[in-house]
């Protein structure tokens, strides 16, 4: 009797939490239908701009305000999609103390959030083997890696419930406005009610808005990467890495096939800098198809169906990361390479 004890125990505890994850479910999927039969959805705002956190309201609409200027450069404004860097750099910050923790404790055996970012380091580690040589892995791994987990939280974390919903309720003049009706002092929920003709409506300016819905967070990195893939290069290579884009010695030697080499190495540079449009262009339309397709299905299906697309989202952000990693991995490997082998 004592030796089946334990199976028994252990398979009553799991199906109590299996009816337990159910009983959550099934009174989450109530909730929602509450929840939309008092406040139907509002058709949503879809922008590719991000939206200015700091701005004063007028008659005549929003006056934009910098959050400070440089010289020569102009204004820089604090958008949503700017602060929400902030709950990414959280959640790296959490992770390094986690590891930093067990790093410093006597045990030798991981656990917990560090044995899963350790099974996802040595998975994407293996990945890039085939396309990396062995020498140069220790200068492009830190790099690749950091690239995955920087990405990959900016598209798990947009996926929060505040993210798109809470922010500053605002007047917009002309059609399109809501109705904001009022929960306190300083808070209004807006509704799904049409205005009367002559009254302007509100709308919402979220205080987040994922990171990578915004071209300049993807258009960044993917300066960042590139500009890597030339230092890598140029690692391995010294200086005469850049002849593969201007190659003035071959023009020298031979006048004919050095122009032909010439003319390679132009398309060579234009490649070398399309790959920021490429990189940059590839993140940010996948991520910010996601958010519209969740803002829309969310406004005309808003019950079980939306969790089932951000559980895709999930995984396509999760893609994503580890497209744009991988990329910057194998350029990264073919730049270490000798000519010869290109």
């Amino acid at each position: 009797m004592t030796e089946t004890a334990g199976p028994v125990v252990q398979a009553d505890a799991k199906e109590k939490q299996s009816k337990l994850w159910l009983i959550g479910l099934l009174l989450l999927i109530v909730l929602n239908f509450v929840v939309v039969s008092f406040y139907k959805p509002i058709a949503p705002h879809i922008s590719v701009k991000a939206d200015n956190l700091l701005f004063d309201g007028t008659q005549d609409g929003i006056q934009q305000n910098p959050w400070f200027t440089i010289p020569l450069i102009g204004d820089v404004y604090l958008t949503n999609s700017l602060l929400a860097l902030i709950p990414i750099f959280i959640v790296i910050f959490l992770l390094i103390l986690a590891v930093r923790k067990q790093a410093q404790s006597e045990t030798l055996q991981t656990h917990g959030i560090v044995l899963f970012i350790e099974f996802i380091i040595s998975a994407l580690s293996n990945i890039a083997d085939s396309a990396v040589d062995k020498k140069w892995r220790d200068k492009i791994y830190p790099f690749y890696l950091s690239v995955f987990l920087y990405i990959g939280i900016a598209n798990l974390t947009k996926l929060l419930p505040f993210y798109e919903t809470f922010g500053f309720a605002v007047k917009v003049n002309g059609e399109g406005g809501h109705v904001a009706q009022r929960w306190g002092n300083r808070f209004y929920a807006i509704i799904n009610e049409i205005p009367e003709a002559e009254q302007a409506g509100y709308s919402v300016i979220s205080f987040l808005r994922g990171a990578a819905t915004d071209l300049n967070f993807t258009i960044a990195i993917a300066i960042a990467a590139v500009v890597g893939i030339q230092v890598v290069g140029v690692i391995a290579h010294g200086l005469g890495y850049f002849n593969k884009f201007i190659n003035i010695r071959a023009l020298i030697k031979d006048p004919k096939m050095g122009l032909i080499h010439f003319i390679i190495g132009i398309l060579e540079l234009v490649a070398e800098i399309a790959k920021v449009a490429s990189f940059g262009f590839r993140l940010f339309g996948n991520i910010f198809a996601g958010m519209v397709l969740l803002l829309f299905l969310g406004y005309m299906i808003p019950w079980v169906v939306s969790s089932f697309i951000m559980l895709y989202e999930v995984f396509v952000g999760l893609l994503q990361a580890f497209i744009f990693g991988m990329l910057t991995a194998v350029f990264m490997g073919l730049a270490a390479k000798p000519e010869t082998e290109h």
